[in-house]
C-alpha cells in the first residue's frame, strides 16, 4: 500500500515540484506551481474528452479516504505503543 509520503515523493519526482524557492524551476520538464499542473491537466482532459470536474470530485473522495486510512493506522500504532 502506498503511504501519503510515497505519493508526495512520486509527485516531486515526476513533476519536479519543490517548496524550496531556490530550486524551483518552470521549464518543459518541471513545474513551479501546483496551479500550473492543474491547468495542464485541464488541457489534457479537454484533449481526450475527460470530465475534469468529475476527476476533481473523485480526487477529493480518494484524498479523504487516504487521510482517513492514515489516521486509523496512526491510531492503531498509538494503541499498540500505549499497550506495551
Amino acid at each position: 500500500m502506498w503511504s501519503n509520503k510515497d505519493r508526495i515523493n512520486k509527485v516531486k519526482r515526476l513533476l519536479g515540484l519543490t517548496i524550496d524557492e531556490d530550486k524551483r524551476k518552470d521549464d518543459k520538464k518541471h513545474y513551479y506551481r501546483v496551479a500550473d499542473v492543474i491547468c495542464d491537466l485541464k488541457h489534457y482532459c479537454d484533449k481526450f474528452k475527460i470530465d475534469f470536474s468529475n476527476e476533481i470530485r473523485m480526487s477529493n473522495i480518494f484524498y479523504e479516504e487516504e487521510i482517513e486510512i492514515t489516521k486509523n493506522l496512526q491510531n492503531q500504532e498509538r494503541k499498540k505503543e500505549n499497550g506495551k
